[in-house]
């Protein structure tokens, strides 16, 4: 019954995300109360699915539990923020969403951020008549997620994010046979390999200028002193650089590989 009754549910909530699936992206579903969800939870009853798609119940139930652990009490947004994006072409959309901006725990009000960077997107998909976590998108609106033209052998597309206005990095979300990884990046026209390269905090063997561009005269985003940790994000494809982050909030940029310490 689950089955049948949540595809008739969602596409009756989001009509158009089976319509175009070739230029689709990812799109908020109006009809989405986490406040619904919450009082569907105190009052013991089951909630209007179009109100609180079962994912979300779930997740909103789990919150209400860490929450009152911490000696608060859980409150849902009336609007919410859950995103629909078919992302297989079985005509059925999956669903993304974090906690934080949907829920909150009175007394405990920082039990669901993530700090000014935000919360990654938990992307779920209906299995087996469950609702399984399949992948996590950073990206801070639905319109930043959209459909890949490469589609894997069981159906399921390429997702692309441009995470920033103007998108000077797209990053590619690839199915991996269980769930979606970042494999790749592309940063204002370089390709970076993120699924090979190495990951981590490493120090800068010296003071370092991180660079908008992997070449030796590319403008400057930065500069550190030597033994600053950076986060490794990727490799150049083809060339002798990494793409790395010195810090939340610092701009990434690139580094040549022979500037950062790395044991063996």
């Amino acid at each position: 019954m689950l089955r049948s009754v949540l595809p008739i549910a969602l596409l009756l909530g989001a009509t158009c995300f089976a319509a175009d699936a070739q230029s689709a992206r990812a799109e908020r579903m109006t009809s989405v109360s986490p406040a619904h969800c919450v009082a569907a939870l105190e009052r013991r009853e089951s909630p209007d699915l179009l109100r609180c798609p079962t994912a979300l119940h779930t997740a909103v139930q789990e919150a209400r539990e860490t929450c009152v652990e911490a000696g608060g009490k859980l409150q849902g947004t009336a609007e919410g923020d859950v995103w629909a994006l078919d992302v297989d072409g079985d005509g059925r959309s999956e669903l993304a969403f974090e906690l934080d901006g949907n829920v909150s725990c009175t007394d405990a009000w920082s039990i669901f951020s993530c700090g000014s960077l935000g919360c990654p997107k938990a992307l779920y998909a209906l299995r087996d008549g469950k609702w399984t976590a399949i992948g996590s998108l950073s990206a801070s609106w639905p319109e930043q997620v959209t459909l890949g033209s490469a589609r894997s052998a069981d159906g399921h597309r390429t997702l692309e994010v441009c995470p920033r206005d103007g998108c000077p990095e797209r990053w590619f979300y690839e199915w991996q046979g269980e769930s979606y990884e970042p494999t790749r990046a592309d940063v204002r026209g370089t390709r970076v390999d993120v699924a090979s390269s190495v990951h981590g905090l490493y120090p800068l063997k010296a003071a370092t200028t991180v660079r908008a561009a992997p070449r030796a005269n590319g403008a400057g985003v930065g500069d550190y002193e030597a033994g600053i940790e950076v986060a490794i994000i990727g490799t150049v494809e083809g060339g002798d650089w990494y793409y790395v982050s010195p810090c939340n909030a610092c701009d990434s940029g690139f580094v040549q590989r022979s500037a950062v310490t790395i044991p063996n």
